[in-house]
């Protein structure tokens, strides 16, 4: 995380909000906040964390993003619109954290890999083949040589 001056974490909720809290507190880094939800922002403001406005406002000013969101719907919700994909940077990481569908974590990794940022999401190689589901902690849709060796 060395060379990420601000990181942006969008989502604060049963697991959010703690995990912003602990880069907050250890990260020594810059932590800009955003959730739909007033009272976990109100929390982490008093942690020390720096509160956005919008989704775009922490897209703008991070150089890592992590989110955490209860779904790929949510997921949807913010790379589209004012979000995301209009406001990522060549270079900039982005984090998904939650369990969201194979097919749609790729999608969103190509995309982020046309702008020239990185999409990554966390592996815990848990699948539930119903719902074609997968926790992953590889580049999700890069190839193993797109991929910078430090996380291989």
């Amino acid at each position: 995380m060395s060379d990420h001056n601000t990181v942006g974490f969008i989502g604060l909720g049963v697991m959010g909000e703690p995990i912003c809290r602990n880069l907050v507190k250890k990260s020594g880094k810059r932590v800009m906040a955003f959730d739909l939800a007033p009272e976990p922002l109100a929390r982490l403001r008093a942690e020390g964390a720096e509160i956005a406005g919008s989704v775009a406002d922490v897209v703008k000013q991070s150089d890592l993003l992590f989110l955490c969101l209860p779904s790929a719907k949510h997921v949807r919700a913010v790379f589209e619109g004012e979000g995301i994909l209009k406001n990522v940077r060549n270079g900039q990481v982005v984090v998904d954290l939650g369990t969201s569908s194979v097919s749609q974590t790729r999608d969103f990794a190509k995309q982020l890999q046309a702008k020239g940022s990185h999409g990554r999401t966390p592996r815990s190689r848990a699948r539930d083949r119903r719902r074609k589901t997968v926790r992953s902690a590889s580049w999700s849709g890069l190839s193993p040589r797109s991929t910078p060796r430090s996380s291989r």
